[in-house]
């Protein structure tokens, strides 16, 4: 973050003013401006040691990494895979099935006596259903459209994460933007103080503009801890949306760094032609109308429950008595013995299990349907939201350009002021702080407008 360490230029600073004549009075006061800026760099140095070997991320990179590595994304793809199963399982209801027996049995007859006391039955048998009124197909279909609705709910789980990516990265843009301000404010200020002390030796300006210059000195300092600090923590945020070690070095560029005004990007596009646009490429919206499909669905199949089932059934067996009687083979061969049935189940009374069960299926129907309303309205309430944030960031990063515009003037004619004795130090460091607060807020409004037309860029599918 730094091109060189900090620490070593207020060092060196502190050590240009001890080779000058300055006053032992002021070697104090300046030796405690220079030994809390190098704490404050030693401080600074913690927060962020710059690895040679770090990695540069652009917008584009972090959407790859997060779209590869997300936690929440591995979770709904699990969760695609585990309604793709169902629907292999809902397909298997309509195939045949074959099973094999083998069965041994001991028994005895206390009153009966040289009897066999063992008995071997084998047996292969299959069934068949020919027909269940439809229920099977109607379950392959439900899952099937389950299925489909997964899909959508995994698409719109990649928008989420890449919604908080976007947040992570554009704060991180900001901070170091604005971490650039307090590293110059900081540098200004120190290089004011020994100015000053020169100007004091010199009878030109009062003990009390000295000590202002030092308090300067250190709320700077202050302020770029905090600034460090903001940037430390937009890395962490989005260090753990890319699921990178905590080891992991990196930086973050990007071309809109170099924006300098919102009429360089392009218009925003219209209300109406966002709202059409996301509520077109919403997954969530997709989703829940499937959703609302495969619960008309499974209403159906929870009306099968009283129809009539018919089952095709085939089975060969065979077997042997052991203990006094021999020829084994020969009871094999004779005892087996094939039979096909052909059954039918007529459901009569269920104790209402089927009704219980189609009102239930009707309940979750209307929940899905209830659903998908609720989210088109949310959907559209934060198209609303975004679209007039959009519009308001560009309209103050406008103003942001004009005010500091007008600090910076402010400022020129407050110099002159102060070069000619007609202005205090007090009012001078006032207009400084202006421009500095105009500077900060200059940086906020930017990355606020950028950040919102990049979230509507992800409303209308731009960046899937």
């Amino acid at each position: 973050m730094f091109s060189q360490p900090f620490f070593v230029i207020l060092s060196v600073q502190f050590r240009k003013m001890q080779r000058t004549g300055v006053p032992t009075h002021l070697k104090g006061m300046i030796k405690r401006v220079s030994h809390t800026g190098i704490l404050a760099a030693i401080l600074l140095t913690a927060f962020s040691t710059v690895s040679l070997a770090e990695s540069t991320w652009t917008l584009e990179d972090c959407l790859k990494q997060a779209k590869k590595a997300s936690l929440k994304l591995e979770s709904a793809k699990l969760r695609e895979q585990a309604a793709d199963i169902s629907v292999k399982q809902a397909k298997s209801g309509n195939s045949p099935t074959v099973s094999a027996s083998i069965q041994n049995t001991l028994f005895d007859h206390p009153f009966i006596d040289n009897e066999d006391h063992y008995r071997l039955n084998l047996g292969i048998s299959g069934s068949y259903t020919l027909w269940d009124g439809g229920a099977t197909s109607l379950n392959v279909e439900s899952k099937t459209l389950t299925k489909e609705a997964t899909a959508f709910a995994t698409q719109q789980t990649e928008r989420s994460v890449q919604e908080s990516v976007l947040n992570a990265y554009m704060s991180l843009l900001a901070a170091s933007e604005n971490l650039r301000t307090a590293d110059a404010s900081v540098e200004l200020a120190q290089a004011e103080f020994e100015h000053y002390g020169k100007l004091f030796e010199a009878g030109s300006i009062t003990k009390k503009d000295l000590t202002q210059s030092q308090s300067n000195v250190l709320q700077k300092q202050t302020s770029q801890l905090s600034a460090q600090l903001s940037v430390s923590t937009a890395k962490t945020t989005l260090r753990q949306l890319l699921e990178l070690d905590d080891s992991a070095e990196f930086q973050v560029a990007a071309p809109e760094t170099h924006i300098e005004s919102p009429d360089s990007l392009e218009p925003l596009p219209t209300y109406e032609q966002l709202k059409a646009d996301a509520q077109n490429a919403h997954p969530g919206l997709k989703s829940d109308s499937i959703s609302v499909r495969a619960a008309q669905k499974n209403t159906q199949v929870a009306s099968k429950g009283s129809s009539i089932t018919v089952t095709l059934g085939a089975n060969s067996s065979t077997g042997l008595q052991a203990w006094e009687s021999g020829d084994y083979k020969g009871q094999l061969k004779y005892g087996w013995q094939n039979s096909i049935s052909l059954g039918i189940n007529i459901p009569i009374i269920d104790g209402g299990a089927t009704e219980n069960k189609v009102l239930q299926a009707q309940v979750s129907e209307t929940e899905s349907q209830v659903s998908l309303k609720e989210d088109l309205k949310t959907l559209e309430n934060s198209i609303e939201k975004l679209y007039l944030n959009a519009v308001s960031a560009d309209m103050q990063w406008k103003a942001a350009i004009l005010q500091v515009e007008a600090e910076t003037e402010a400022l020129a004619v407050a110099e002159e002021q102060r070069s000619a004795g007609a202005l205090t130090y007090t009012d001078f460091l006032t207009q400084k702080n202006n421009l500095e607060k105009a500077r900060i807020t200059l940086t906020n409004a930017k990355y606020t407008s950028l950040l919102s037309r990049k979230l509507l860029e992800l409303y209308q599918g731009k960046l899937d």
